[in-house]
């Protein structure tokens, strides 16, 4: 007989949806709070360039580089080459957003310098992730379509049961990534926000935009973690009402 596990697809779709509509609000919010704060120039005067700099000084953090990468927003931190790469958003301006930005990505190389233990574990499984991102739903499917078809065979309804497990065990990768990521990023904004703050470089007024930016772009990694949360749910469930 088969491990049943109730039929949960109306709760899942709704789920589904809900975190649609979530993601659509934050992805909304950040790009109209980049926009605003892409025009309003810092009260120090300093371009991105001239803080990251300094925040990198402030943290005794050497050898890191700041470099050009073409695009809006596409800014990161690159630890295997030691640069903080900002986009056109960024690269040479001195706005709210441009000047965020580059503290979270600066904040990044902190982590990176100090050896902190979350970004240690996310630069490890970045590889692994990045794979099965691609690779471990399909195989999980596989393997539920297997068990479906061995309406007449044990032993064939148990390889799809082992099949699906390994899709399985692949998505947790990627799960696992997304659950390390989101207090990486919003740690990230914290020590931004503080360099800001410490270093002069905002008003007090200007520091409540940049963190509403910053935390609009976290909240991102958070949508992308529930969603990751409910596919994994969805994998689970599917690999148990097809079990013998």
């Amino acid at each position: 007989m088969y491990w049943y596990l109730g039929d949960y697809s109306g709760l899942f779709y709704l789920l589904a949806i809900a975190i649609m509509v979530w993601s659509l609000i934050v992805r909304g919010r950040l790009n109209r709070l980049v926009k605003k704060y892409s025009e309003v120039e810092a009260a120090s005067g300093k371009d991105a360039n001239t803080c990251v700099a300094e925040m990198l000084r402030a943290n005794e953090v050497y050898g890191v580089t700041v470099g050009h990468i073409p695009g809006d927003m596409t800014d990161n931190f690159n630890p295997k080459d030691e640069t903080i790469n900002l986009s056109d958003t960024s690269y040479g301006k001195c706005s709210i957003t441009a000047i965020a930005v580059a503290a979270h990505e600066c904040g990044h190389a902190c982590q990176a310098y100090s050896g902190m233990f979350l970004y240690k574990i996310r630069q490890g499984i970045a590889p692994a992730a990045g794979i099965t991102s691609r690779v471990s739903v399909w195989i999980a499917i596989i393997g539920v379509v297997i068990m479906y078809a061995s309406k007449s065979s044990l032993e064939l309804n148990n390889i799809g049961y082992w099949i699906c497990t390994a899709g399985i065990a692949l998505y947790t990768v990627v799960f696992l990534f997304y659950l390390v990521t989101l207090p990486i990023e919003r740690d990230a904004s914290r020590r931004g926000l503080k360099a800001m703050r410490e270093l002069g470089w905002v008003s007090d007024d200007q520091l409540k935009a940049a963190k509403s930016v910053l935390w609009a772009a976290g909240d991102t990694y958070a949508v992308a973690l529930a969603s990751s949360a409910l596919t994994l749910l969805r994998l689970l469930l599917m690999r148990g009402r097809r079990r013998r």
